[in-house]
């Protein structure tokens, strides 16, 4: 797991390096940060490589939300968490799409709760990869792209952000194969990736653009993962 602290006071900086070798160490999961010192130079020079990024608000330069949302504009997926002794301004994370923050002096009890949340996060969200067989050609797809699947006189028609495509295959199978990526019916005829459901209705649900009916006989099912996927639960 690839960690990026952005933090201008060094002792703070040095407590979550701290932390998270400890982290590593009780846990066994592979953990590498990398400091920087300011927000300008993480920003000017960013890769989306990073899984985490543990950030201060109050930097010079540049504060952390201004550099959070320019992080945004090059990468929507990395876990962001604020590391600030300002919680009126941490609040404003949502903006951001904050994971979370943790307030300083940072305690390593509340340090591993947020860390731990953070990594079950990843894990849940990790990118998988499919291949749709176009026919005459592979079509390699990120999973999490994927909006909704639905079945058409045996084909599945896979709704990937702005466009689809069509491949030969079971419903059921794909299911099979992707139960594991949060993938659920919502009713026989769709496949519904609860990672890009916007919107919650009496009788259906939003799916990118896309309102899509949710039968009664699968609707207590579904809502309840779809519950149990927004509140973390695995």
């Amino acid at each position: 797991m690839r960690i990026a602290i952005v933090e201008d006071e060094k002792k703070y900086a040095d407590i979550i390096r701290e932390y998270i070798e400890r982290y590593k160490l009780e846990s066994d999961i592979d953990c590498q940060s990398v400091w920087f010192q300011n927000g300008l130079d993480f920003i000017n020079d960013y890769h989306p490589i990073y899984d985490l990024i543990f950030m201060d608000i109050k930097m010079p330069h540049m504060d952390g939300i201004e550099v959070a949302k320019k992080l945004r504009q090059f990468d929507e997926e990395v876990v962001l968490i604020f590391v600030t002794n300002m919680a009126q301004f941490a609040i404003r994370g949502y903006e951001v799409h904050a994971l979370d923050f943790i307030l300083k002096p940072v305690k390593y009890f509340d340090f591993i709760m947020k860390l731990n949340k953070a990594v079950q996060f990843c894990q849940k969200n990790q990118d998988i990869q499919i291949n749709i067989d176009m026919g005459d050609y592979i079509r390699k797809v990120s999973v999490r792209d994927i909006y909704y699947v639905e079945v058409i006189n045996h084909f599945l028609i896979y709704h990937v952000k702005d466009q689809t495509y069509k491949s030969y295959g079971q419903l059921k199978k794909l299911e099979e194969d992707l139960r594991d990526a949060n993938f659920v019916k919502c009713n026989n005829c769709y496949l519904v990736n609860l990672r890009n459901v916007v919107e919650v209705h009496t009788n259906s649900i939003v799916v990118g653009k896309d309102e899509i009916q949710v039968s009664r006989r699968r609707k207590k099912e579904f809502m309840e993962k779809l519950a149990n996927y927004m509140g973390g639960a695995h």
